[in-house]
């Protein structure tokens, strides 16, 4: 059983953690070699890819695991979020913006209403 505190995991666990993800980076660029808007012999691109989707997949297993899911689950939505790569981060940002925005909104309207009253 993997522990969620990263910072106790071994080798073992940290392969297993971005395997998952990298598996789906991979199959991302495959599908783009396939589509044919990557060229198959462009290691850099690969190499961004799976790069970007270990990083996606480590985060969103720990917010997995955080959330109580098993360690299979976990690992499953790891490598989904790695082979949508970019595709997630764009989107969290995006949610992230819709959030700022309205808060920021309501903070404005507290603002403006002491600012009547005082």
């Amino acid at each position: 059983m993997i522990d969620k505190d990263p910072s106790v995991w071994n080798i073992q666990d940290w392969f297993f953690v971005l395997i998952m993800p990298s598996i789906g980076g991979f199959v991302g660029w495959y599908a783009k070699v396939v589509q044919g808007t990557s060229r198959p012999f462009n290691i850099m691109e690969l190499i961004g890819e799976m790069v970007t989707s270990g990083f996606v997949g480590v985060v969103a297993f720990m917010v997995a695991q955080d959330a109580g899911y098993t360690v299979g689950t976990s690992a499953a939505i790891s490598g989904v979020c790695g082979h949508m790569g970019t595709r997630i981060l764009f989107l969290i940002e995006k949610i992230i913006e819709y959030y700022l925005k309205k808060k920021k909104k309501q903070i404005m309207q507290v603002l403006k209403d002491e600012d009547e009253l005082g």
